[in-house]
């Protein structure tokens, strides 16, 4: 492993002698959760996160890419990890030095920020990212193959892995057959699926999944936004298997858009029962630079009354630098208030 990630910033620090110029992009996003039930209390915006960053620097030829990201379980101090991730594209390279691929696309990454993911074509319209199929690893290595928007497969493997010698790998697939329409398939050992929100991780011995997209205001031209959206995520494993589903329906036109995802199974499956949620959102866009939304979420619907939570998003962007706030009543959990900054860049 420490060969091939020599080899490739050996490849990294060559090609910056040619093309010099290089693109900088990132994100840091801080601010607290103030909590208003039976008392006063405050904590980190997200998981008791405090701050978050992301760095990412790529050449403008498009060959070569290094993304930093925090690790994440707490606030930004002398003791947080850093993920890294050094991505290849050889397409690119080789037009760079006289050599055509065509519609041909390959591409390797190495590391350890989280982005060894498997294809979906899932349209993750909540954002929440639990449509997510990934390898069970922590320092994985990536070779991705595709032909235009037709077909792409992907590989990535954490060949360092040694708690159960299980070795985590991942293999999926995506096409778009017709603009507007996708699926993918994806099979993992040794990896991981999400229920609920990402915080709930299940590792699983075997995963495989499955995910569709229809963009019909592509597919037949359209004037407005209309779309269907399906993923169905089954975990194998000893002490009970997995089952997420969801399914969701989302367009709008400019100055409003919305949707609504149904989740099933967001929970062990065990003994046949299930668990039906729902998340719901209308994203108003009448003021440039200006963002608001509404939403009602129910986690389970035999338990309504004490799973639902309602609330609203608003933020401003000036000179690269939003200010957002979060006001919710989440069951059992009462008000709560989210001030946030996030500058980008």
């Amino acid at each position: 492993m420490k060969k091939v990630l020599t080899v490739l910033l050996v490849v990294l620090l060559a090609t910056t002698t040619v093309f010099a110029a290089m693109n900088v992009s990132g994100r840091f996003r801080t601010g607290y959760k103030f909590s208003f039930n039976d008392g006063f209390a405050a904590e980190g915006w997200k998981e008791n996160t405090e701050a978050k960053f992301s760095l990412k620097v790529s050449d403008d030829a498009g060959i070569w890419t290094v993304s930093l990201k925090d690790w994440g379980e707490g606030a930004l101090d002398s003791d947080d990890k850093i993920k890294a991730n050094l991505s290849l594209n050889f397409t690119n390279l080789l037009a760079a030095n006289g050599v055509d691929l065509g519609d041909f696309d390959i591409s390797a990454s190495i590391g350890a920020n989280g982005a060894m993911t498997a294809l979906s074509a899932y349209n993750d319209v909540t954002g929440d990212e639990i449509y997510k199929v990934k390898n069970n690893g922590a320092y994985s290595s990536e070779l991705a193959v595709g032909y235009g928007d037709l077909i792409q497969a992907k590989i990535n493997i954490d060949p360092t892995y040694e708690p159960t010698k299980k070795m985590p790998v991942a293999l999926s697939v995506m096409s778009t057959p017709v603009s507007g329409v996708s699926v993918s398939a994806v099979y993992a050992y040794n990896g991981l699926i999400y229920q609920v929100d990402k915080d709930t991780k299940v590792v699983v011995d075997h995963a495989i999944g499955f995910a569709a997209n229809a963009d019909f205001a592509a597919l037949f031209g359209l004037d407005f936004q209309l779309g269907l959206a399906a993923y169905d995520n089954v975990g194998l494993k000893d002490g009970g298997n997995v089952n997420t589903f969801a399914a969701a329906v989302y367009g709008g036109v400019d100055l409003v858009d919305a949707f609504f995802e149904l989740r099933m199974n967001n929970e062990l499956v065990e003994n046949g029962t299930s668990t039906f949620g729902m998340k719901s959102q209308v994203n108003l866009n009448l003021v440039e630079n200006l963002g608001l939304d509404v939403y009602f979420n129910i986690a389970n619907f035999a338990e309504t009354a004490d799973t639902y939570a309602v609330g609203g998003d608003v933020s401003y962007t000036i000179s690269g630098v939003e200010f957002a706030g979060n006001l919710e009543y989440a069951a059992g959990d009462g008000f709560s208030i989210t001030p946030k900054v996030i500058i980008a860049f």
